[in-house]
Parts: structure tokens; C-alpha cells; sequence
């Protein structure tokens, strides 16, 4: 029951307002507007296979989604429509971009403080496959999301100007960055919210073949 009630607690405090917002700034303002905006139905006519395993979404779901135990288990490129509208409850799909449209999400992955709470989008191309994941939000500590982002996706640290700010990125092959993570303390670190203390801002971009 304590951690039912903890994941809901972070859930409306760090998640619920990046449901609409894109903004870090907009992450802790608002929320009972934004949960009332949630209301609204999205499509799940979406047929399309995956290997990703398809959860059957029921009263009991919560909003934010079953807990995460694996990061590989949510930034992942071979997941459908149906596999995001089948784990959460609620669903916002009015982030449409260039050819792009996009499927937002409140993530809380657990109760430790490696673990994440905020927004996850996935954007979809006209072949309906993951083109782009992004992800904003907040965290305790950042290794764990890191150690994934290098291991699986090949992101090396950059130092940056600025000595508040830590960046990871994926160069290209040809050139330039396709993904980047921005690490940043939060304005105000505080002892009583350890799972505040930076924010994250995620481009994940799918990976170069082979």
C-alpha cells in the first residue's frame, strides 16, 4: 500500500503536467488541469506486430503503467501503437510532428532513487514504427539511465560550458548528434525529495542500421 501510494504521489507531482507540456520548467504546475485533459480517447486500431509484449490494460492499471524494472523495457524502438495504449491507462497522442505522431505517457519507473518520473513519447512514422523517443522529466541519480543510454545506444559523455550541465550524446556516423541526454541539478535541491534532485531531458533518436 506505501508504495502504491508513494508512485501515485510522484506520479501527480512530476509526471502528470509533462503529459501536455514539453517545458521542465511547466513540470510542477497545474496538474489538476492537466488530469482532467487526459480524459479524452485515443486510437487503438493499430494492428501492427511487435516482439514487444502486449499488457492487457485494466481497472487496476496505473496511470503511470506497471513498474519498470529494466530501462530497456520502455526505451525501446520495437514497440507498436498498441503495445503503448495496452500499458497505460492513459494515453495523449496531440504531439503530432513532421510526419511524425507522437504517443506521450506519465513514467514512474519505481521508488528508488536511480529510478525516473516524468514524461515518455514515442513518435511514430507513416510505416508506424518507432522513429523517436524522448523523455523529460526527473530523478535521484542518473547512472543507472546512463549506463542503458552507453551500453545499448552508444552515448559518450561531452563536456560541456556550462559546469551545471552534464551531456551525453550518439554521434552520427556521417557527422553531427542524432541523440543527446541533458542532465541538469534542479533550481532548489532538497533533502526531503531525493527523487528531485535533476532534470532530464532525453532525444533518443532510432539507431544507424547494423
Amino acid at each position: 500500500m506505501f508504495k502504491l501510494l508513494f508512485r501515485t504521489g510522484v506520479l501527480a507531482a512530476a509526471v502528470v503536467v509533462p503529459m501536455v507540456f514539453f517545458s521542465v520548467s511547466d513540470i510542477w504546475a497545474g496538474a489538476k488541469k492537466v488530469v482532467s485533459s487526459l480524459t479524452g480517447t485515443a486510437d487503438t486500431s493499430e494492428a501492427a506486430t511487435s516482439t514487444a509484449d502486449i499488457l492487457p490494460v485494466t481497472s487496476t492499471t496505473p496511470l503511470e503503467g506497471p513498474e519498470v524494472r529494466d530501462f530497456g523495457e520502455v526505451f525501446r524502438f520495437d514497440v507498436t501503437t498498441a503495445w503503448v495504449m495496452s500499458r497505460w491507462a492513459r494515453v495523449s497522442t496531440g504531439m503530432a510532428q513532421l510526419q511524425l505522431q507522437g504517443y506521450r505517457v506519465p513514467l514512474v519507473t519505481g521508488t528508488s532513487k536511480d529510478d525516473l518520473a516524468g514524461a515518455l513519447t514515442y513518435y511514430f512514422g507513416p510505416e508506424q514504427r518507432v522513429r523517436k523517443i524522448t523523455f523529460n522529466g526527473t530523478t535521484g541519480d542518473a547512472t543507472r539511465l546512463v549506463q542503458l543510454l552507453m551500453t545499448r545506444y552508444g552515448f559518450r559523455r561531452r563536456v560541456a560550458n556550462d559546469s551545471g550541465l552534464f551531456v551525453y550524446e550518439a554521434p552520427h556516423r556521417e557527422g553531427g548528434v542524432r541523440s543527446v541526454l541533458r542532465i541538469r541539478p534542479t533550481a532548489v535541491v532538497k533533502a526531503n525529495q531525493p527523487y528531485q534532485r535533476f532534470h532530464l531531458d532525453l532525444l533518443l533518436e532510432q539507431p544507424e542500421k547494423g
